[in-house]
């Protein structure tokens, strides 16, 4: 079962950190909360996934190099805690947060930080309206 998309505003409050030339861009947020509701990371089993599509705050000149770690998780003790957390699809303007989950782990609930790095567009073409 895949929940993609279940929190579009997760990470809406971004700090943006310019340097000359670079930008860095980071977050904090909740993933999912599958445990209210009794949705498929809490009481699914077998493969499942959750993708939040993660827009940045200002768009990179050329897609960033993004780290994701994870900030929190509330998860079942009765079955082993397995997931993965990546980031997908890359862009200038962002990207997907993925996490997955197999077998009969239970995650209620899941937070993420996350850290894009890249060259930033210049503030000539900001102000051209190219790249932003």
């Amino acid at each position: 079962m895949d929940g993609t998309g279940a929190v579009a505003q997760a990470f809406s409050q971004q700090t943006t950190s310019p340097l000359v030339g670079m930008q860095i861009i980071t977050a904090t947020g909740e993933i999912f909360n599958h445990v209210d509701e009794n949705e498929p990371m809490w009481a699914g089993e077998g493969d499942r996934s959750v993708k939040v599509q993660v827009a940045f705050a200002a768009p990179f000149q050329r897609p960033p190099h993004v780290t994701i770690g994870i900030s929190g998780i509330d998860a079942s003790r009765a079955q082993n805690l397995r997931f993965n957390i990546t980031a997908e699809d890359v862009t200038r303007e962002g990207f997907v947060l993925s996490f997955v989950t197999w077998d009969d782990t239970k995650i209620a609930r899941a937070s993420a930080s996350w850290s894009a790095i890249g060259a930033a567009v210049p503030v000539s073409a900001l102000r051209r309206g190219v790249g932003g």
